[in-house]
C-alpha cells in the first residue's frame, strides 16, 4: 500500500512539472522533450509495473509527437519576421476592442520597437487621432476623401507616420485631398466589413468618400477562419447561401464548440495537426475570403458611392514564383477579378527594383518607397474616373 500511494505522488509531481514545463517552454517541441525526459524518469523510479507501463507508454507518446511536429516543422515554409523582436510601449497592442476584437485606442501614441539579434531594425512612434485613425497630413476644408483599410500593411507598420500609403497619396495629390489610416497590424477582411456592418465608418458618410483602399495578402486566408493566436476575439463569419454572416467571435464559438476548439487550440501548438485537413480548409478560407472582399466592395458603394481599389501582394499569372501554392493563390484572385473587384499589383510597379530598397530588412513589410510607387498609381488611376 505504501508503495502505491509512493507511486501516485511521485507520477503526480511528473505530470504537475511536465503540465509547469509545457507553460514556460518557447515550443510545443520542447515541451515532447520534457515530458520524454519526465516519463523516462517515471520507468526508471516507479515501483510498479502498470506505474512503469503508464511512464514507458507517455514517453513514446512524447517522442511520438516531438518527430511528428519537426517533421511538420521542416516541411513548412519559414515565416514572415522569423528571428525579429517586436516590442510596443505601451503593452499590450492593439488594445482590446468589443467590436473589432481590437483597435487603437483614439489620441493615443505607441512607440515600436524592433529587434534583429544586436540590431534596431527601427523604433518608431505611431500617432492617432480622435477617431482612432493613424495620423495622416491635415487638409483642406471640404477636401474629399478616401479611406485606408486594411492591416499592418495599410498602417506602415516600421515607418513614420507619414510614410504609410495614405500619407503619400496625400503628398502625391499636393495635400488637396483628406486621407484616413485605419489600418490595424492583424486585422483581414471580417475585421473590414464587420467596421461597415457595426456603423464603425458611418463617421464619414458626409466626409465625401471618392474611394475606399484596402491591401491583401495571402496571410488573410487564414485570418478569415481565425487561425492565428491574436485572432481569439475577432469577429467570425460563416457563409450563408454564399453570403457571408456575422455568428460572434471566434473564441465564443470555440467555446460553444468544445471540439473545434480543441482542434484549434493543438494546432496552435503542434504543427502536425495543423496540417491536418489542410486542403479542404484552404478551400473553405478562399470561398470565405472571396465572399467577405465581394461583401466589403459592395459596402463601399452602398455607403459611400464609392469603388473599392484592392492592392495586393500575391502570386498572379505573371509574378507566381516564390509562393509554395502558388496555382491555388492565382485561382483566388483570379475569382476576385471576376467578381468585379479593382486591382493594384505591387509586383507590377516594382518587378524591377532591387528588393533591398522595396522591404524593410528582416521584417518584410514596405519600405516608404514602396508606399510612393503604390500612391502615385492610385493618384493615376483615380485621375482618370
Amino acid at each position: 500500500m505504501a508503495g502505491s500511494r509512493r507511486d501516485f505522488w511521485l507520477a503526480s509531481a511528473l505530470l504537475a512539472a511536465t503540465a509547469a514545463g509545457a507553460l514556460a517552454l518557447p515550443s510545443a517541441l520542447w515541451a515532447c522533450g520534457l515530458a520524454a525526459l519526465l516519463g523516462f524518469a517515471g520507468v526508471v523510479l516507479l515501483r510498479g509495473n502498470r506505474w512503469r507501463t503508464g511512464a514507458l507508454v507517455a514517453t513514446a507518446l512524447a517522442v511520438s509527437v516531438g518527430l511528428l511536429d519537426a517533421a511538420a516543422g521542416l516541411l513548412s515554409p519559414a515565416p514572415m519576421g522569423r528571428g525579429l523582436v517586436q516590442t510596443t510601449d505601451p503593452r499590450p497592442w492593439p488594445p482590446p476592442d468589443p467590436v473589432l476584437g481590437f483597435r487603437p485606442r483614439p489620441n493615443t501614441e505607441i512607440v515600436a520597437t524592433a529587434t534583429f539579434g544586436p540590431q534596431t531594425i527601427y523604433r518608431r512612434t505611431y500617432h492617432f487621432d480622435g477617431d482612432a485613425a493613424r495620423v495622416t497630413p491635415a487638409a483642406p476644408a471640404g477636401a474629399e476623401t478616401y479611406l485606408f483599410l486594411g492591416d499592418s500593411f495599410v498602417f506602415g507598420q516600421g515607418l513614420a507616420d507619414d510614410q504609410s500609403v495614405a500619407a503619400q497619396f496625400a503628398k502625391a495629390n499636393d495635400y488637396k485631398v483628406r486621407t484616413v489610416n485605419l489600418g490595424v497590424p492583424g486585422y483581414g477582411p471580417n475585421h473590414l466589413v464587420r467596421a461597415f456592418e457595426a456603423g464603425l465608418l458611418d463617421r464619414y458618410v458626409d466626409k465625401s468618400v471618392k474611394a475606399v483602399v484596402s491591401w491583401i495578402i495571402p496571410a488573410h486566408l487564414a485570418r478569415v477562419t481565425g487561425d492565428g493566436a491574436w485572432l481569439g476575439s475577432s469577429p467570425r463569419y460563416v457563409l450563408d447561401n454564399g453570403v457571408p454572416r456575422y455568428t460572434g467571435s471566434f473564441a465564443e464559438y470555440r467555446w460553444t464548440l468544445p471540439l473545434a476548439g480543441l482542434k484549434h487550440l493543438l494546432g496552435e501548438h503542434f504543427q502536425f495537426v495543423d496540417a491536418i485537413g489542410m486542403r479542404q480548409r484552404q478551400e473553405q478560407q478562399a470561398d470565405l475570403f472571396v465572399a467577405l472582399m465581394v461583401r466589403l466592395k459592395q459596402l463601399a458603394r452602398e455607403k459611400f458611392g464609392a469603388p473599392l481599389i484592392v492592392v495586393y501582394s500575391w502570386p498572379d499569372e505573371v509574378h507566381g514564383k516564390g509562393y509554395g501554392e502558388a496555382a491555388f493563390l492565382i485561382t483566388v484572385l483570379d475569382r476576385l477579378r471576376r467578381a468585379g473587384i479593382e486591382l493594384l499589383s505591387v509586383d507590377n510597379l516594382t518587378n524591377r527594383i532591387d528588393i533591398s530598397l522595396l522591404l524593410i530588412p528582416h521584417d518584410g513589410h514596405p519600405t516608404a518607397y514602396t508606399y510612393e510607387l503604390i500612391a502615385g498609381e492610385l493618384k493615376r488611376r483615380l485621375a482618370e474616373r
